[in-house]
Order: C-alpha cells, then sequence, then structure tokens
C-alpha cells in the first residue's frame, strides 16, 4: 500500500479520533463511578455491607444531608469513620461528608459544642443530630432520630407487677424463681433500644391518669402479674376507641381484667403452658418454644428471618368469622396471625407453672386435653386508626431473652408499627462471626503431611529426576 500524504494525513485523523473517543469515554465512565458508585460486598455475612435498616434510614434523605467528621487527620479513628461514611454516601449520594481536625480548628469545634475526637453532627435542613460513637447502629439510630425531626412517646403501663424498667428493681418472687434475680427479666435493654430509636420512653398509672397525655403514640402492657381495675380498663378502652395504639405482652397466668374486651375484638386468651421439644436442640427448656412462623405479608414479620424465643409463653386464639376463608374474626377483619410456634409441640391446657419449678413429667402430651402444635402467639389488629398487638409472652424482651435471636428486631418491629414508623421496620445486620478454619486432629494430620510433607518431597523427586535425565544427555 502507498502511502502518500493525504493517506497519512486520514491515519492520523482516525487516530485522533479513536484516541478523543476513548478519552471521553474514560471520563464518562469515572463520572458514573462517581455518581453512581456500585459496590460488591463477597464476605461472610456480608460484613461490609450495611443493614437495611441503614440504608433505609439514609435514603429517607431524598432532599440532601450534611455530616462534620471532627476527627484528628491522621489516624486510626478517621479511616473507620471514613469507610463507615463512605458506605452510607454509597446508599444516599446526597450525603455530604466533612471531615474537620479540632486541633486545627479549635474555633469550628467550640462552635458545634464538641469535647470528642470522632463526634459526627448531622444536618438536614435546620435540623440536627450528634453522636460520638463511631458503629452502624448508632450512626442508623441517629439518622432515624434526625428524620423524625422530634421524638415519639411510648409509656409503658405500671402498678401490676409489670416488667421494670431499671435492673436494681425489687423482684417479684414468682420472677426471681423463674431467673434467679430480677434483673434478668427487667425491661432495660428494652427501653434502651427504644430510646436509641428517638422514643421517649415514660411509665404511665391508669389509676391515676384520668386521661392518657396528649402525644402518647402508644402503650405498652408488659407481663402484668395482678388485675387491672375496672376504672383503668375503662380509660384504655376509651383511649384505644379513639384511635389509640397498645401492645399487649401477656405472659403472666393471671387475669389482666382485659380478657372479655380482647373476647370482642376475637382474640381470646388459652390457659396454659406452651410445650416445645424441640427448644433443647438449641440449649433452651421445653417451655421456651420456639416462634418460628411469621405472617409473610405483615409489616411487623415482613422481613423477619431468624426464629424468637418465648420463655413461659401462653397461647391465644382467634375466633373464626362466619363464611370467611381466612378464618378472621367478623369484629375486625383486619385481624392478622401474626406469630405461630412450637410447631412440634402442644399447649399444656389447665398448666400455668414454668421457669425452674416446671414439673417435666406433667408436660406430657395428653390428646384428650392438650392441644396439639403449632399454636397461635401473636395477633395484630388495625381498624382505621387503631391499632393493638397482642403476644402471649412478655419474658421474650426482657433484659435476659431480648438478645436472643430475632427478639430483638420483633420487639422493636411492634413498636415502630404502632408508632407508624414502618418505614424503619427492618432487620439490623448480622453479627461477624469468627469465619476461622477449624480442623480436627485428622484433618489437621492429613493437611501437614500433604502440604509440608507430600508436596515438597514430590518437587525433590521431580528436580532430581530432571536433573539425571539432563545429565545422562
Amino acid at each position: 500500500m502507498n502511502m502518500n500524504r493525504v493517506t497519512r494525513t486520514n491515519l492520523r485523523l482516525q487516530s485522533a479520533s479513536l484516541g478523543l473517543i476513548l478519552f471521553l469515554l474514560v471520563l464518562l465512565l469515572a463520572y458514573a463511578s462517581h455518581r453512581y458508585p456500585l459496590r460488591w460486598d463477597w464476605t461472610t455475612a456480608q460484613r461490609n455491607s450495611l443493614a437495611e435498616q441503614s440504608i433505609k434510614a439514609i435514603k429517607a434523605f431524598d432532599k440532601g444531608i450534611n455530616a462534620t467528621v471532627y476527627v484528628q487527620e491522621q489516624g486510626e479513628q478517621r479511616t473507620h469513620l471514613q469507610n463507615l461514611l463512605e458506605k452510607y454516601r454509597a446508599a444516599n449520594p446526597e450525603l455530604q461528608v466533612r471531615f474537620v481536625d479540632p486541633d486545627l480548628d479549635p474555633s469550628a469545634a467550640r462552635q458545634a459544642d464538641v469535647a470528642m475526637y470522632g463526634t459526627i453532627v448531622f444536618r438536614a435542613g435546620d435540623k440536627t443530630e450528634k453522636l460520638t460513637e463511631s458503629n452502624e447502629e448508632s450512626v442508623t439510630n441517629a439518622l432515624i432520630r434526625l428524620s423524625k425531626g422530634g421524638s415519639k412517646t411510648i409509656r409503658f403501663i405500671s402498678g401490676h407487677g409489670e416488667h421494670s424498667f431499671s435492673d436494681k428493681a425489687e423482684p417479684i418472687p414468682e420472677r426471681k424463681s423463674l431467673s434467679g434475680g430480677a434483673e434478668r427479666l427487667a425491661y432495660s435493654k428494652a427501653v434502651s433500644l427504644l430510646k436509641g430509636e428517638g422514643y421517649q420512653v415514660l411509665p404511665i398509672n391508669l389509676a391515676e391518669s384520668e386521661k392518657i397525655p396528649e402525644g402518647t403514640v402508644a402503650l405498652v402492657l408488659a407481663g402484668a402479674r395482678s388485675t387491672l381495675l375496672p376504672v383503668e380498663v375503662e380509660r384504655l378502652q376509651q383511649w384505644w376507641e379513639a384511635g389509640g395504639r397498645l401492645l399487649f405482652l401477656h405472659g403472666a397466668p393471671v387475669r389482666t381484667g382485659l380478657e372479655e374486651w380482647m373476647k370482642k375484638l376475637g382474640i381470646t386468651m388459652l390457659e396454659g403452658l406452651v410445650v416445645d421439644p424441640v427448644a433443647r436442640l438449641f440449649g433452651g427448656g421445653v417451655t421456651t418454644p420456639l416462634v418460628n412462623q411469621y405472617d409473610g405479608d405483615h409489616p411487623i414479620t415482613r422481613n423477619l428471618q431468624a426464629a424468637s424465643f418465648f420463655p413461659e409463653a401462653r397461647g391465644l386464639r382467634l375466633e373464626e368469622g362466619k363464611g370467611d376463608d381466612k378464618a378472621m374474626p367478623s369484629a375486625a377483619s383486619s385481624a392478622v396471625r401474626l406469630l405461630s410456634g412450637a410447631e412440634r409441640g402442644w399447649l399444656k391446657v389447665g398448666y400455668n407453672r414454668g421457669g425452674d419449678n416446671a414439673d417435666t413429667a406433667a408436660l406430657e402430651f395428653n390428646p384428650n386435653v392438650d392441644q396439639r402444635g403449632p399454636i397461635l402467639l401473636g395477633v395484630t389488629l388495625q381498624q382505621e386508626k387503631k391499632r393493638l398487638v397482642v403476644v402471649g409472652n412478655s419474658n421474650f424482651a426482657a433484659d435476659a431473652y431480648v438478645g436472643f435471636s430475632g427478639n430483638t428486631d420483633l420487639f422493636l418491629n411492634m413498636v415502630r408499627w404502632l408508632a407508624e414508623d414502618e418505614n424503619f421496620i427492618a432487620i439490623k445486620a448480622k453479627e461477624v462471626t469468627d469465619s476461622g478454619l477449624v480442623l480436627s486432629q485428622e484433618g489437621g494430620l492429613l493437611l501437614f503431611g500433604g502440604l509440608v510433607l507430600t508436596v515438597p518431597l514430590a518437587l525433590l523427586l521431580l528436580g532430581f529426576t530432571i536433573w539425571r535425565k539432563r545429565k545422562n544427555l
């Protein structure tokens, strides 16, 4: 091919055009990667990914959010916070992060009232939220509080032997025999979890309060061990009929005074104790049934996968409506069978003693009296603004058990649903587990023999063979 001046000029133009196109493609890819970042997490248990709740929390700020981090310029703390906030920025590019070194700019730290390294100040519009803990749970809780714009009040009904807020409370005899101390059945951890999500948690005595205070988004009756006064029941009913929300955790073998009201709503409290032999496989007693059947459509349990454990649970029954294939009560078409457990167990009718005092022989199944599992343990009901959650157990949210498997998420999701915070109902990130290699004695010897002895000897033999062949040439 003859290369004349015109041909060379055309080739140069083609090369320049191709180079320009490649340059523009690189710029476009760089912008796209910055504007729409993609991340892949191939680690065990997705330890480098945000929990679903964290993603929902940061995506709630579609109009933008700023984070100012007060940390030293050099050090591991800055790297940790930068990596943590980068995960949130990947989920919502509207998050703008700025780092300020309090040593280099002390006036900025004083103006923001910052006294600790690692403090993060979030700003969205005219609202701010400050936190000093540098972990995903703390950051997500801060974002939830910031998005709510104000704390909602949850009130726990008191005066009937309910679970105490404090782990230093005077033990109730029945509960002390169950777990060895009042601190194990206190609700101090549950209250801390609620406060961490921005809720204000207060007690209320219905006998002393003629009216439920304004601003109360939900009431919680957790483990009452004596009967409510008629005036208390009346005030509670009036509040609920006016659009109130109630979480009724019924776990004690006593009449609370709400039984007749619940029956009118189609919910019956069954007498007896739920027995689940499968619980032994998980290190629990037979009176701590496994709850693993969740309603897949309800916001409380839609994404809940981990099983829950209900120590000393009581069964429920949802009355069937006439001509209703779904067997919902006629009094409330929006009732939902939320939780069921003890699939291979039974309800020991008439037996109410549990814990360390449980009589194993007396818990045996009697086909003439007892009810085969699965046993209904949780029901929700919604009528317009009114919302109700009834659970046949209150110990699952106590300090001794709230950290078990799905108990934490289940309790928080119930409160969130009652408070109309469904957008934040999600599952927390799994705990990071040790993924180290654990070998048996035989496996260790096999690995040692293979890698330390067999492979080196094979290489030596191969090298010796090649040397001998070359020598004989």
